[in-house]
């Protein structure tokens, strides 16, 4: 039997229940908290702990990262993607600080090397 708009009464609910059981199982993203982790460890490895920028933003990085394993065992694993991004973004902001520090301490090496060899 069908209704006026000419769908059979039982049928929308179906589908609407099987769309909603498909919108509702967002996988577990476990390679991004991989990828944030590894992303945090490369800025430590650097030296970002000795870089106050970098250093905050590695801190960031891991309370994002515990944050969305948080919201993983709570079964939002969608947010807990979008967290692990800003995570990911958080630790690689962090090598770049540590490794422009690095960089800048290296110029200024050169640069009183230069001064030490001009004044002989």
């Amino acid at each position: 039997m069908r209704n006026v708009l000419g769908f059979v009464p039982g049928a929308a609910f179906a589908v609407s229940g099987v769309l909603m059981v498909g919108c509702g199982s967002y996988p577990a993203p476990t390679e991004r908290v991989a990828s944030a982790e590894a992303g945090i460890r490369g800025a430590q490895e650097v030296g970002a702990g000795n870089v106050p920028q970098a250093a905050l933003s590695v801190k960031l990085a891991q309370e994002e990262v515990q944050k969305a394993k948080q919201l993983m065992q709570d079964g939002d694993n969608r947010r807990a993607e979008l967290i692990l991004m800003r995570a990911q973004a958080d630790a690689e902001l962090a090598l770049a600080q540590a490794r422009e520090a690095q960089a800048k301490t290296e110029a200024q090496v050169a640069v009183d090397q230069v001064k030490a060899i001009r004044g002989k």
